[in-house]
């Protein structure tokens, strides 16, 4: 098994900031289960991952829910089911990805890093439009009757040409 790489399965993004703002882009992910807590513990301790206190993960807490930012690179690859691409990221979605620690070396320091190798996005946030047409759909129609097509219509013997 890597040691360098973290592989996290169906879990819930709390931000994600895909434009560079001045911060640089991350995907926010809730780490509040404790397994999910655990890999990435193990993962930032065993790669000694951080500039300032290596090997211990920078958690933040909001809202009694644990969250931890991973970097996205220009060489992050997303893909999504059933259409969904990265603009569907947000508070809400759901995501599968690896992560993989690097060393640097550069005018800003040295260090073990980590980034965002791939991102699978399996449910896109959710929005007030999602509500909306909840609504609407739930007023429709119970049966939905399909538009007709030429195969239904009446044969006339008359109209074939021999």
């Amino acid at each position: 098994m890597d040691k360098t790489k973290l592989t996290l399965r169906n879990v819930n993004v709390l931000f994600a900031n895909l434009e560079d703002e001045g911060f640089g882009r991350s995907l926010t992910i809730d780490a509040t289960d404790d397994s999910v807590k655990k890999q990435i513990t193990e993962w930032v301790k065993t790669n000694k991952i951080g500039k300032t206190s290596p090997g211990v993960p920078n958690f933040k807490e909001y809202e009694g829910r644990k969250q931890y930012a991973l970097k996205i690179s220009d060489f992050t690859q997303f893909a999504g089911l059933d259409g969904l691409t990265k603009e569907n990221l947000g508070f809400g979605a759901t995501v599968s990805l690896i992560a993989n620690a690097f060393e640097y070396d550069n005018k800003f320091g040295k260090g073990v890093s980590g980034s965002l190798s791939a991102v699978a996005i399996e449910k896109r946030a959710s929005t007030g439009a999602d509500a909306d047409l909840a609504e609407l759909l739930g007023k429709a129609p119970d049966e939905v009757v399909p538009m007709p097509t030429d195969d239904d219509a009446p044969i006339s013997l008359d109209s074939i040409p021999f």
